[in-house]
C-alpha cells in the first residue's frame, strides 16, 4: 500500500512519469518496456482513483492475508504471490487484447485488488463483507457480485479512460486460479 501511495503521489507532481510508467500495451510489445507491467499497478491518474484503490486494498487485501497468516506461516508471502499474479495476469491480458492500439494505456491496481477480493471471496464465500443500509448483511460471495455489477455500469458512464475495467477481470482471474493451485497445495 505504501509503495502504491508514494509512487502515485510522486506521478501527481512530476505529470510527465504518469506516461513513462502506465501500463501501455504498445510499448511493451513493441518497445520491450516490461516494467510496464509492474508499474501500471503502482500509478494512479488521480487522488480519488488511489484513494479508492488503498481503500479496496485495505479492506480485502488485508483480509486475505491475515486469513492466509492463520492458516500458513507463510501467509504473507502468500500474499504477495496472490498480488503479484493477480497483476501479471491483468496485465498480460490487457497487452494481448490492446497489444497493437497505441493510443490504449491505464494506470491503477485495480487489477490485483480484484484478484486478492476473489481469492478472498473464494477462500472465504460466506464472510460478511460488508452491511447495506437496506439489505443488512452481504457475504462475501454476493459482494464480489454486487461489485461486478457496479463496474460494469461504470464502464457504461465512464469519464475516466484510463482506469482499464478489462484489467478487472483478468486480475480476478489470475487471483482466483493462483488461489486454487495454493489450496491444491495443501492450504485449508
Amino acid at each position: 500500500m505504501t509503495l502504491i501511495a508514494l509512487t502515485s503521489t510522486l506521478v501527481f507532481f512530476k505529470p510527465d512519469w504518469l506516461l513513462q510508467l502506465t501500463l501501455h500495451p504498445y510499448s511493451i510489445r513493441k518497445g520491450g518496456e516490461y516494467y510496464r507491467i509492474l508499474t501500471g499497478d503502482l500509478v494512479h491518474n488521480d487522488w480519488l482513483h488511489l484513494l479508492f484503490n488503498e481503500f479496496m486494498l485495505l479492506m480485502f487485501g488485508a483480509s486475505l492475508e491475515r486469513y492466509l497468516n492463520s492458516r500458513s506461516a507463510q501467509g504473507s508471502w502468500l500474499f504477495l504471490c496472490i498480488y503479484l499474479a493477480s497483476c501479471f495476469c491483468g496485465a498480460v491480458g490487457t497487452l494481448l487484447r490492446h497489444g497493437k492500439d497505441f493510443g490504449f494505456m491505464s494506470a491503477g491496481a485495480s487489477g490485483s485488488i480484484m484478484g486478492c477480493m476473489f481469492s478472498y471471496i473464494l477462500l472465504q464465500p460466506h464472510v460478511v463483507a460488508y452491511y447495506l443500509p437496506v439489505w443488512g448483511p452481504v457475504q462475501n460471495i454476493y459482494g464480489g457480485l454486487l461489485y461486478i455489477l457496479v463496474m460494469i455500469v461504470y464502464q457504461q458512464k465512464r469519464t475516466n479512460t484510463m482506469i482499464n475495467q478489462e484489467v478487472h477481470f483478468y486480475g480476478a482471474l489470475g487471483g482466483m486460479i493462483t488461489t486454487l493451485v495454493i489450496m491444491a497445495g495443501g492450504l485449508k
